[in-house]
């Protein structure tokens, strides 16, 4: 149950962001959570990270350039690409 904080967090910033409701959001995180074989609360921490512009403070720095690398293949956008595509 301490996971759900940053899962819900997550979730709240893709629908702000993307205009989805809770289970879209969910759903997209669950995809990038089996497509870069990681676990859903790390992938939860390195969106709000990116979203925030803070370090994920994962212990393997390759798991958040995994999942914003998935983010941005699954069109997520900014915040969640290098800056380049607009919000």
């Amino acid at each position: 149950m301490s996971t759900q904080p940053v899962i819900e967090q997550a979730k709240g910033m893709l629908m702000l962001n993307r205009n989805w409701s809770a289970d879209e959001a969910f759903t997209a995180l669950r995809d990038i959570s089996q497509h870069t074989n990681t676990k859903l609360h790390d992938v939860a921490a390195a969106i709000v990270a990116c979203g925030s512009k803070s370090e994920p403070g994962l212990a393997d720095a390759g798991v958040a350039s995994a999942v914003l690398d998935e983010a941005g293949r699954m069109g997520f956008g900014y915040p969640f690409t290098d800056g380049s595509a607009t919000p």
